[in-house]
């Protein structure tokens, strides 16, 4: 698994690289998909979709399809453009299989299956939200308690390079 590739195919990578100042975030949420009842996860916690989106996407490359279903739900919070340049990016850089990148494109989620409840999955999920191992630089202000660990591990994991 190409865990570069990973970070870099995020809709938030530049983002994250950049001085996170008003008009990067003005910027960033030029990406929001107003009409996504998600939408506040990528408008208010980008750090959180960010951890979301490292991590539901390395399930699907190690086999795990339900997650697809998690995957569609977080990209449809952006908008149309950028949710299709990212599928594209996703499947020309090799990063998800065929099967994979057909059914993102084709998953219904209002009307698809709930996916069998795995607790492995969503605590290795939630220790990534407060854990930030994916070393993501939060620049901005820090209001929830996982963000603050997330940058204070950040901060210490720097330490070492």
């Amino acid at each position: 698994m190409d865990k570069k590739a990973i970070e870099k195919s995020s809709p938030l990578y530049n983002y994250w690289h950049s001085d996170q100042n008003d008009s990067d975030e003005a910027n960033r949420l030029l990406m929001v998909n107003p009409g996504d009842p998600a939408k506040y996860l990528f408008e208010k916690e980008p750090y959180k979709w960010e951890n979301l989106y490292q991590a539901i996407l390395r399930e699907i490359v190690r086999g795990d399809l339900d997650s697809i279903r998690g995957l569609r739900v977080l990209i449809n919070t952006i908008s149309q453009v950028e949710r299709e340049k990212l599928i594209t990016l996703l499947e020309n850089q090799k990063i998800l299989n065929d099967i994979s990148v057909k059914k993102l494109r084709t998953i219904d989620i209002a009307n698809s299956e709930k996916t069998k409840k795995n607790m492995l999955r969503f605590l290795r999920i939630l220790a990534t939200i407060f854990l930030n191992p994916y070393r993501i630089q939060q620049k901005r202000p820090r209001n929830h308690l996982y963000e603050r660990t997330g940058f204070y591990i950040y901060r210490f994991l720097s330490l070492f390079g």
